[in-house]
């Protein structure tokens, strides 16, 4: 009788500790399943009028939403191809602007580098003063990072080159279209499904000021390529913005659906950064490493404020 009651008790004790363990363990994943839900965001009034607008589900709004307060980083160009903007991500990829990052390598435009006093045959890929107006958002959150780039604990972090599809290596979509990067308004690109006007979108880092924003590297007093130097580098806007975007060359059945249906609409409307442009970066080399001047950029992360120009 005394071995049975001592057996019994064992199996008591055992059957407590699994208790105790399912409790813990259940408990652990009643965690873990709150973690997995995540933040719930309370949408302003002003999101909710955005959303009903554009007619956006309610089960995409929190998606968009955490998308939309997200701190603003560039994505690369490659995000502008596929179902969105193909046309031009192709007729990009042929101009110009879709090649700067080769002009940097040895033995490339030696005429050009020789004019300004650049050695020919030096590879200029990863120098900073190159790589700043070469490339899309070196020095900025997400933007390009080049070889050798690796993180305190030595991984590389350097940007991934695809010979057949261009991206954050040449001066992409968000150079000219962004503030800061375009992850915020291609939210409300593809929330509203093209239908958006200028304030909406330059509320998210876009920006409309183009003949402005050319001036960021073309007329930046850093740029070896002055009209000082040779006639050549005097910069007409209107003229350079025809050989940015040859999209006629690149329709196809594929991507016929693309075609931007209020684009015209848009034209009419003014952006409050073609009223009044938006300051552009003023940066220096130091140590070797570019840095950008306080005060000079065009969107305070931390305040969550653009800096237009004076005047």
């Amino acid at each position: 009788m005394k071995k049975g009651t001592l057996v019994m008790g064992r199996m008591l004790k055992c059957l407590g500790l699994i208790m105790v363990a399912l409790v813990l363990v259940l408990g652990a994943g009643g965690e873990a399943d709150a973690k997995k839900k995540k933040k719930k965001y309370k949408l302003t009034d002003e999101e909710t009028a955005m959303f009903d607008k554009w007619q956006v589900k309610p089960k995409k709004r929190q998606k968009t939403v955490k998308d939309l307060r997200k701190k603003p980083k560039f994505v690369g160009a490659i995000k502008c191809n596929g179902s969105c903007h193909d046309p031009y991500y192709q007729a990009w990829t042929k101009s110009p602007h879709g090649g700067t990052f080769e002009l940097l390598k040895a033995g490339v435009r030696k005429e050009a580098k020789v004019r300004v006093k650049l050695d020919p045959e030096k590879d200029y890929t990863t120098t900073p003063l190159c790589l700043r107006c070469h490339t899309t958002g070196y020095k900025q959150r997400g933007g390009f990072k080049p070889a050798g780039t690796k993180s305190k604990k030595g991984k590389d972090k350097s940007s991934k080159i695809d010979p057949d599809e261009p991206n954050l290596e040449q001066v992409g979509c968000e150079m000219c279209h962004s503030v800061a990067g375009g992850s915020q308004f291609r939210a409300v690109m593809k929330s509203s499904k093209g239908d958006f006007t200028k304030t909406e979108t330059e509320k998210y880092g876009q920006r409309w000021d183009y003949a402005n924003v050319c001036t960021r590297c073309h007329t930046h007093p850093n740029t070896p390529f002055l009209p000082s130097v040779h006639d050549k580098y005097k910069f007409n806007y209107e003229e350079r913005k025809l050989k940015v975007h040859k999209i006629a060359d690149f329709w196809s059945e594929d991507n016929a659906d693309q075609k931007l249906e209020k684009v015209d609409d848009r034209a009419k409307q003014q952006g409050q950064t073609e009223k009044t442009p938006l300051i552009i970066e003023d940066f220096q080399i130091k140590d070797g490493k570019l840095k950008f001047k306080k005060g000079t950029k065009p969107y305070n992360s931390k305040k969550k404020t653009f800096n237009y120009k004076k005047g």
